[in-house]
């Protein structure tokens, strides 16, 4: 087996990971591993924007209050008040790197606004196309780095621990091989920037490579896990059929598109209508389509629609659909998940040397339901405050090659799945834990998993499915995205934590500062 080392072993390249290993090449030599190109992350496909209070009457104690209000009350409030207060200034380094937010007649920062957001301050670049724009802009900042090396095409399926429990590296294969091709060794830290899991579900709006394989392995090495049970569901995805759903940014109706039925007739009618929180009008689009029908969204009032949106606008045009001029049909799909492994702001998880950013963490920001645009927002603060978590974890001396003694064989290794196992998963989850759930789908859709996974041990898609079922098991009651019909409404003794272990499954558990407690 081959062995390599680096100061920093980051798995994932979408912005958090990018991002991570520019902020921490000025502390030593950086391994960037990636399934996938950065084209295929979550980051690049984003169309929505990035949240920042920027304007005259805004201000981050109202996006921290717009953030809590939408996490439904399991938000970690010293999380938001740090998020939001950096934003500003990371909106600035953007600026100052490159990154031409789009802006008005006047020069001034064209401000968006999005559901749940009480103010106009989403910024966007290229229309719908800001994540692009972003991570360009972070990987052109990453070549002029010597100190960091891009290797794509490798699967991670194991973290490797030193004697002293310590992550210490990875053990990676070539996407499609059988045998292990090379042990990654990290004199510093192992970063997890592997995303989401939307691919689990049969509709998402995720690409092929966001299949949760970080929680498994974050989960197998010991970690804790959070609040898995809360995924995120966008309401407006294109529905063609033949065609795999594409997402139609919630900024198109902070535009004035207007979600009608197939006779016209508008489908949110209640509160803050179109401009709800996603969940609400995921379900409420969800139940529409049961009861009565399609759900259309009409985007003809917008008058620059094919400037403003250009990405979506093309898409539709080549299904042979003129937004300009025809509502678009919509229905919805797995986006996002507000829970991951457990770890603060800066990346810490419970494991010495293993940190976590970006979707794969479960940092508290979000809580029951992520507040729109905040999700790019996460990446970047937790990939800039990561060196400080750096600084403060590790010995000040450097660990040379010689003192390595690696463990290989602790533990199990996780495998890349062959479609017909990721299809069964993505049915079972679907009808089992999707926008509306009970405890007898949830039963079934254990059962399913626990017979799929004495087939297939080593599946890292069947380990993590399985465990967003138990986490959503554990929480008897609706809040945010997590709504179960045997149990609609909020109840305040679950204002608490899922958190999940190999050493003991907690049902619900206080966060205390500085840790966990399980009761």
């Amino acid at each position: 087996m081959k062995v390599r080392e680096a100061d920093f072993v980051v798995v994932g390249n979408g912005l958090a990971g990018s991002t991570a290993a520019y902020t921490l090449s000025g502390l030593g030599d950086v391994a960037l591993l990636s399934k996938e190109s950065a084209q295929g992350s979550n980051s690049f496909a984003a169309q929505g924007g990035v949240a920042a209070a920027m304007s005259v009457g805004d201000s981050p104690e109202r996006h921290a209050a717009d953030t809590l209000s939408a996490g439904s009350g399991l938000c970690d409030p010293d999380a938001v008040t740090m998020l939001v207060r950096r934003a500003p200034k990371l909106m600035q380094w953007l600026m100052d790197s490159g990154v031409s937010f789009d802006r008005d007649e006047t020069g001034n920062l064209a401000l968006g606004l999005e559901g749940a957001h009480g103010a106009s301050r989403i910024l966007h670049a290229g229309g719908d196309s800001t994540g692009r724009h972003i991570l360009e802009t972070v990987q052109r900042l990453l070549t002029e780095r010597s100190s960091v090396l891009r290797v794509d095409n490798v699967q991670v399926v194991k973290l490797l621990k030193d004697q002293r429990g310590r992550v210490a590296g990875v053990l990676t294969v070539e996407r499609g091989a059988t045998a292990a091709g090379v042990a990654w060794l990290a004199r510093r830290g192992v970063i997890l920037a592997t995303g989401g899991s939307g691919q689990l579900f049969l509709r998402t709006t995720n690409p092929p490579g966001a299949l949760g394989d970080g929680v498994a392995l974050a989960y197998e090495a010991g970690a804790v896990v959070r609040n898995l049970e809360f995924v995120q569901f966008h309401p407006t995805a294109l529905a063609i059929e033949g065609s795999l759903p594409f997402l139609v940014s919630e900024a198109v109706r902070g535009a004035g598109a207007r979600l009608i039925d197939e006779a016209g007739k508008p489908v949110m009618t209640q509160g803050t209508g179109d401009l709800a929180a996603r969940d609400v009008v995921a379900r409420a689009i969800y139940r529409h389509q049961l009861r009565e029908g399609n759900v259309y969204l009409d985007t003809t009032a917008i008058p620059d629609f094919p400037s403003r949106f250009p990405t979506i606008h093309e898409h539709c045009k080549m299904h042979g659909i003129d937004p300009c001029t025809t509502p678009l049909p919509v229905s919805p799909a797995a986006h996002f998940m507000m829970g991951g492994i457990d770890a603060s702001l800066s990346g810490q998880t419970n494991v010495p040397g293993l940190y976590a950013i970006g979707e794969v963490a479960g940092t508290g920001v979000h809580g029951a339901n992520r507040l729109a645009s905040n999700s790019l927002l996460e990446c970047m603060v937790m990939a800039f405050e990561l060196p400080h978590s750096m600084n403060e974890d590790l010995p000040a001396k450097r660990r040379g090659s010689m003192e390595w003694s690696v463990l290989f064989d602790e533990g199990r290794e996780l495998s890349s799945d062959p479609p017909d196992v990721l299809r069964g998963v993505q049915t079972i989850l679907w009808h089992s834990a999707g926008i509306e759930r009970c405890g007898d789908s949830l039963q079934k859709g254990l059962s399913a998993l626990r017979e799929m996974g004495r087939q297939y041990p080593q599946s890292s898609v069947i380990a993590t499915a399985s465990l967003l079922v138990k986490s959503a098991l554990a929480r008897r009651e609706s809040r945010g995205a997590h709504y179960r019909t045997d149990y609609p409404v909020a109840d305040p003794q679950f204002a608490k934590d899922t958190l999940l272990s190999k050493e003991h499954v907690v049902g619900k558990a206080d966060r205390k500062r500085g840790g966990v407690r399980a009761v």
